[in-house]
């Protein structure tokens, strides 16, 4: 599994530009010459590759919530998208490092305790976020 994950991030690094193009202007891509059609089988190749390997961590319920919570959570705090993508990446793995030590060391099911790390982390982003947006208006930044 660890040389899947290291494939597909190489694989992402290498073609970042491209599949950000690809993901916004289908349009502008044809254009710009990238090869459009196989850029777009890569690219639902590597998503087909990333759900298979998440379903063996989480199952396929949860497997939506894995893929969704750290993209908002990172969404929330930065807008640049290659940040984004580590940032997201990166909660990924912490949420699933840590839920996997709390279900080895509470004895409970290894799936769910990842998602309710990653629950608790959303829900802690969003009082963040709601403090630091209060903050800012309370001292009138930003024309706010």
């Amino acid at each position: 599994m660890l040389g899947l994950d290291l494939v597909i991030a190489a694989l992402v690094a290498l073609l970042h530009k491209e599949l950000l193009a690809l993901s916004f202007d289908e349009t502008y891509t044809t254009v710009a010459n990238v090869p459009v059609g196989a850029l777009s089988l890569l690219l639902i190749g590597l998503i087909a590759l990333t759900v298979v390997m998440l379903m063996r961590v989480v199952g396929l319920i949860l497997l939506i919530a894995l893929l969704t919570i750290p993209a908002a959570i990172a969404g929330q705090f930065v807008r640049d998208m290659r940040a984004m993508m580590l940032l997201a990446g990166g909660l990924g793995m912490l949420f699933t490092t840590l839920g996997l030590w709390l279900s080895y060391t509470l004895n409970l099911t290894s799936g769910a305790t990842i998602i309710l790390v990653s629950a608790a982390a959303f829900l802690v982003s969003l009082g963040l976020r709601a403090l630091t947006s209060r903050s800012v208006r309370a001292t009138g930044e930003f024309g706010v």
